[in-house]
């Protein structure tokens, strides 16, 4: 597909997008419950304040306690915040939201990648 423009390939380009998002979600969840020797970093997009998709999850599924606690800890390095936003994070069980949306998204990716009439592009994905 060298050269070739997306927007004549919306089916490709939707999927690629699919697969990016499913990236930078897994990036965002492994940054807080990954290992850091299998890795090879220590998270810290709780201590930067960053827009992860485990923040706004919690914000999704928090009521309005638990969202003072966001507030009141995110985005602060001290080691203690950190783990009153991880403490949330299993409280709010998001180690079981993040494996739902993998397997959805995962199994939505393949179907999409099956069901393109290209084989050589089926195989590229």
């Amino acid at each position: 597909m060298a050269g070739e423009n997306l927007d004549n390939h919306v089916d490709v380009k939707n999927i690629l997008v699919e697969m990016g998002t499913y990236f930078q979600v897994q990036d965002d969840y492994l940054d807080c419950f990954g290992d850091p020797e299998t890795i090879g970093k220590i998270g810290t997009d709780i201590e930067d304040f960053k827009c992860s998709w485990l923040a706004v999850k919690a914000l999704e599924l928090s009521n309005e306690q638990q969202k003072k606690v966001l507030y009141d800890h995110y985005g602060k390095p001290d080691p203690v915040n950190v783990a009153k936003v991880k403490a949330l994070y299993n409280e709010l069980n998001l180690q079981g939201a993040f494996e739902e949306y993998e397997s959805q998204s995962y199994e939505k990716i393949v179907k999409s990648i099956e069901a393109h009439p290209s084989k050589a592009v089926q195989a590229v994905l």
